[in-house]
């Protein structure tokens, strides 16, 4: 066997170190705080939670049951295309690991995966800084723990498909080296691809931060004008193949984002300074994260003392020319007005103001700061008394005014503040030994070997430290909570499958929900759906219908017997006493959203671990004959007041009918320590804010029909609301007021509704209204429809077949299904193109008779997508064969 000489030895355990000790500190830090298995906490809080665990469970079943998934899923949302899903969230090569861990072992896969992820991170830069000859190697551990550790990853590691980026930036940075050194950029457009691959949008961050890199290197490698031509030509033509290599995704994936999240895209842009510029110094300090700066926060760009250090030493150091520290500091200067200049700060973030995770750029500043740094202990030689001096007092000076206004910053404390101070002035001295060379041999002991030593362990404590105090300070989640839900979820769903068959198409509702992406995770045809990539035109429509709605999201918590059947909703899932259900805590299996005692009018089917399943006989197909008054390539609903008549209009204008579904009925109120100030419908105001406040609805002798209340946002919002003395869930995200359920199916009794104000607040009970449902005129037009539905002899992912009769009144056959230009039509064998139906759905005009129809789905732009890519991987190998060869 042969032996492995000293040097690779020291290599090998130098990796091993870049690598291990991030992911044994966080692992760490993780045993500390009780996460699972070390405990019953997990990390799916925030968006891990609410989104990217069901996305996990969605990518599980797409690689290993459903491929067609990459491309088109109904079980994203009411139904939508998934090549930007798969852009923006799945496509990391280390989500492969998840592949070895059952769906509800998830939680515990997650964390291993990101463990990972915080050690390769570290492994990395180490390579890199090696490769490049950066710095001196006593420099390097530290500074990969103070990298894969920094403030930006850990206060968004629950956005786990941003972390990759960390992984593949050095190699970028040392492809950008190469093109000067080497003259070669094969190795940058590698990289750079693939990091437009794993995660676009972290990737356009990196064009921008590559730019400002390639700038400053040329500055710093500096020959003549001619020679930075040249470099600069190959780096733009290599940036270019790196994009055109991904085309085939990059091209449909702007399409989507075109009719998704572009649709936020900021039109104005105002020169404003967002927050007072000297406030950010607070994030160099430990344990600078709550919930308040997820939200809505400064830039996360603790680096640590060394890198402090190191960073102001790069711009003292005496043999780094000027230019290269001109350059360098006009690089700073833009990253810093990036932090708080709205107009830049923009710019980074591809023109929309981020919903939580603000300055989501603030990585590219933090290894921007490391890189200087190592620039600065491999140049200042042995520093002069000054330098080391205005290296020290600097940040003290920074720390005092901090700590001084530490009253402006409800995320920082006293102990985290002097721990701060109390690592940086021992770090201090550990960095001035080392700088100074001091090396003095007690019995063998080399005491620079010694403070390296020493200045790796304070680095690992004092990351770790921030590190626990930063993840410590985010709320936990429990991590039975996903998988008692997942799994009592998982039977009912599985039950349901097993009474249809193939061919028929039908939606899944529920009063009850771990998060809006419950469909992705448990496969089925859902009504709620929740990603940056959600089709706007389905949010603003549920929005008309009074469901709760935000920013890529949408939420269907709130319908009634009429939108349930116009969106297919054929099985409805509920607790078996919903009512009993409002009041449970710590409830996972059947955590209550909504309460619909509507329900009771579908036929109950099945009962399993305390659900029962109903059967709604009045659900239409995904097709159904229509007028043409449903062609529309806007949302023409007539009210943005009264939810009720949206919801009439809906199915008036498919049927061709003028019905009045929802009757106004009278209530009776009784105000206990308020006033209504402006009638009815005026300012609920408490007469003392220290003492409760009631406004009381009563509807007396009710009816066997549904009841609903409309209810606005601020009133959900301001206030909690009970029925019967039982607490009432709902959400008020959205414009539309929102019509809840509060009684059916209980014929001579009393209802009330109680309305708390929040603390005293003034609530407006503008466009307040009761309604009965005109169960009646309902079920007439209901069925008019029925009868002329879509029905499919094929139901496949992408590809729907099948008949429908239209009758001599209809000209349409309008679908549920969104509508989106890669849907192609064929109506008996020839094409047609589809329209858009009330802004959001397909639609087909077509003439009366019996016709068969054939809907197909292809991503527009894939196809072009596909051409480009492979002309450039054409090129790229050529490319290579070059280099190769020279």
């Amino acid at each position: 066997m042969k032996k492995i000489s000293k040097e690779k030895r020291e290599m090998i355990i130098r990796r091993t170190l870049y690598f291990g000790l991030p992911l044994i500190i966080m692992a760490i830090i993780y045993a500390i705080l009780h996460v699972y298995p070390f405990g019953k906490l997990s990390l799916l809080t925030y968006d891990m939670g609410e989104q990217y665990v069901d996305f996990f469970a969605f990518y599980k079943d797409t690689l290993l049951h459903h491929p067609s998934q990459l491309l088109y899923s109904f079980t994203n949302g009411i139904g939508g295309e998934t090549l930007g899903l798969w852009a923006y969230y799945l496509l990391s090569p280390f989500n492969l690991i998840l592949l070895f861990f059952p769906k509800s072992m998830l939680p515990v896969g997650i964390m291993i995966m990101t463990l990972i992820k915080y050690g390769c991170a570290g492994l990395a830069l180490g390579y890199c800084l090696e490769k490049m000859h950066w710095t001196d190697q006593k420099w390097i551990p530290a500074a990969t723990v103070c990298y894969a550790l920094m403030g930006w990853i850990l206060a968004n590691e629950f956005n786990i498909m941003w972390l990759d980026v960390l992984v593949l930036l050095p190699f970028i940075l040392y492809g950008i080296e190469k093109i000067f050194d080497e003259d070669r950029s094969f190795y940058y457009t590698i990289f750079l691809a693939l990091t437009l691959f794993i995660n676009f949008y972290m990737g356009y961050m990196v064009c921008i931060f590559v730019v400002l890199y390639f700038i400053w290197t040329a500055v710093r490698k500096w020959q003549n004008w001619k020679t930075f031509g040249k470099r600069a030509a190959r780096f733009s033509i290599s940036s270019l193949l790196a994009a055109g290599s991904v085309a085939f995704l990059l091209l449909p994936t702007y399409f989507d984002i075109t009719k998704s999240k572009g649709v936020y895209t900021q039109q104005t842009i105002q020169s404003v300074i967002e927050y007072q510029p000297w406030k950010m110094l607070s994030k160099f300090m430990i344990g600078t994260i709550n919930d308040n700066q997820i939200q809505n926060g400064f830039p996360n760009l603790f680096v640590g003392a060394l890198i402090i250090g190191g960073f102001i030493l790069y711009f003292l150091a005496k043999k780094i020319p000027w230019r290269e520290k001109i350059t360098a500091g006009l690089v700073c200067v833009f990253m810093f007005f990036a932090m708080c200049w709205q107009p830049l700060d923009l710019v980074w973030h591809a023109f929309q103001y981020p919903v939580y995770y603000p300055y989501r750029f603030s990585y590219l500043v933090s290894t921007w700061m490391i890189l200087l740094a190592l620039r600065g202990f491999a140049k200042v030689g042995k520093p002069k008394i000054y330098q080391l001096a205005i290296t020290f007092i600097i940040p003290v000076i920074c720390w005092i005014v901090i700590f001084i206004n530490r009253k402006k910053f409800n995320f920082l404390t006293v102990p985290n503040a002097i721990a701060t101070l109390i690592f940086w002035i021992v770090i201090f001295g550990i960095m001035t030994w080392m700088l100074m060379g001091w090396n003095k041999q007690i019995k063998k002991l080399n005491l620079q070997m010694l403070a390296s030593g020493l200045m790796l362990v304070l680095i690992a404590a004092e990351c770790g430290m921030n590190g626990y105090q930063t993840i410590k300070n985010i709320p936990g989640a429990s991590e039975v909570s996903y998988t008692n839900f997942v799994a009592n979820l998982d039977r009912d769903i599985a039950w349901i499958n097993n009474q249809d068959n193939g061919h028929t198409f039908y939606r899944i509702g529920k009063t009850f929900q771990r998060s809006e992406n419950d469909s992705l995770n448990a496969g089925y045809r859902g009504l709620s759906g929740f990603t940056s990539t959600q089709n706007a035109a389905v949010t603003s429509f549920m929005n008309s219908m009074g469901q709760p709605n935000y920013l890529g999201k949408e939420n269907y918590t709130e319908g009634t017997l009429l939108t349930d059947s116009v969106m297919g909703a054929k099985y409805f899932l509920a607790p078996t006493d919903q009512f009993d259900n409002l009041v449970k805590n710590n409830n996972w299996v059947t955590p209550a959203t909504s309460y619909r005692p509507d329900i009771s009018f579908y036929g109950p089917v099945k009962q399993i671990n305390g659900v029962t399943i109903y059967q709604n006989p009045l659900a239409l197909s995904v097709g159904f004959a229509a007028t043409k008054d449903v062609l529309s390539s806007k949302n023409n609903f007539p009210s943005s007041d009264f939810t009720a008549d949206n919801q009439s209009y809906l199915l008036n204008t498919i049927a061709g009918t003028h019905r009045q579904y929802f009757d106004k009925v009278g209530y009776y109120t009784k105000m206990t320590n308020c006033t209504l100030d402006g009638g009815a419908n005026g300012n609920l105001i408490t007469t003392d804010p220290n003492q409760p406040s009631t406004y009381e609805i009563q509807l007396k002798n009710v009816g066997a029909e549904p009841y609903y209340i409309q209810l606005t946002t601020g009133i959900v919002w301001n206030s909690s609301i009970t029925i019967n003395g039982n607490s009432m869930p709902g959400m008020g995200n959205g414009s539309q007021p929102t019509l809840f359920n509060v009684s059916a199916n209980t014929p001579g009794q009393d209802v009330t509704i109680d309305i708390n104000p929040n603390n005293g607040k003034t609530i407006d009970l503008n466009d307040l209204e009761v309604y009965k449902f005109n169960l009646s005129a309902f079920e007439k037009t209901i069925y008019s429809v029925m009868n002329n539905q879509w029905k499919l002899t094929h139901n496949g992912r992408l590809q729907l077949r099948g008949d429908i009769d239209i009758p001599h009144d209809k000209d349409v056959m309008m679908t549920t299904i969104p509508f989106n230009k890669g849907w192609s039509a064929k109506v008996d064998g020839q094409k047609v193109k589809p329209r858009e139906a009330f802004g959001t759905f397909l639609a087909i005009p077509m003439t009366p008779g019996r016709h068969h129809v054939t809907l197909s789905f292809w991503p527009p732009l894939l196809t072009l997508g596909i051409i480009v890519t492979l002309i450039t991987w054409a090129i790229l190998v050529l490319c290579w064969r070059y280099e190769k060869k020279k």
